[in-house]
């Protein structure tokens, strides 16, 4: 298969020296759940460079809304995106790493190596260590989240605000995600506010527990972080961290 072919269609939106530097742009994508469907997006647009992080492995309840299917069940999550990668192009150069990204000596040789970054992680340490450093190497940082029926994504740059910025310090947990949320969109809409409410105190507190996600709102949100990727190597102005990239479908309906 030849990569003129792969991108054939995307001619008149794309022009040819943008899609090589799609082509060329290598994109580490810190966890695989969500990054599942971001990943087979950016392949089908023309990325070819990977590296991929995740130490989880696919479970039944992940199929509704990542990319995996039945005959991924127990596999690790990075390894399994690989794989599916690689049949929409098999020339595709890609880096796994089955495991939790958790040395920091290891995120920063990634994170060099790398030209955009897809900070998946979870509230913790890492995750705004990953944030941090991205942005002092001078690399976009790309957050993405699934709240409730839409898509969300927010683009740290190196003159943009830090998340610590925006959230009030290095909160851990699910009260991460609603702290996030409230702060960048200045409506939540109703749907969400009564999810967290529902959940209670508990569940916004916890670190382990997960709370519900879409497909709709995977695919929604794979496709904000692709395009914003793409706006980016374009030179074109983009939102910038604190202003979101929001699309609710709920109540656009």
């Amino acid at each position: 298969m030849k990569y003129e072919e792969l991108v054939l269609r995307n001619r008149g939106f794309i022009s040819k020296k943008l899609q090589q530097k799609i082509k060329e742009c290598r994109l580490l994508l810190v966890g695989c759940g969500l990054g599942s469907q971001i990943g087979l997006l950016a392949a089908r647009t023309g990325f070819e460079n990977f590296i991929l992080v995740d130490g989880d492995n696919v479970e039944v309840n992940n199929l509704n809304r990542q990319a995996f299917r039945l005959t991924h069940i127990g596999q690790n999550k990075a390894e399994a995106l690989a794989s599916m990668i690689k049949e929409i192009n098999p020339k595709s150069k890609i880096e796994t790493h089955p495991n939790f990204l958790k040395d920091k000596k290891l995120a920063k040789e990634l994170i060099d190596r790398s030209d955009v970054i897809i900070n998946m992680a979870d509230p913790d340490e890492i995750m705004y260590f990953v944030n941090s450093y991205a942005q002092n190497k001078g690399k976009p940082v790309i957050f993405p989240m699934n709240p409730a029926w839409g898509g969300y994504i927010l683009i740290f740059t190196p003159d943009s605000v830090r998340i610590e910025d925006v959230v009030g310090g290095q909160l851990k947990g699910n009260i991460f995600y609603l702290t996030l949320f409230q702060k960048t969109v200045s409506e939540p809409p109703p749907i969400f506010s009564k999810l967290f409410k529902k959940l209670g105190k508990k569940f916004l507190t916890s670190t382990s527990l997960a709370g519900p996600q879409l497909g709709v709102t995977n695919y929604l949100t794979a496709s904000l972080a692709v395009t914003g990727i793409v706006k980016w190597l374009s030179g074109e102005p983009i939102k910038k961290a604190p202003e979101p990239i929001f699309i609710e479908l709920w109540e656009s309906l």
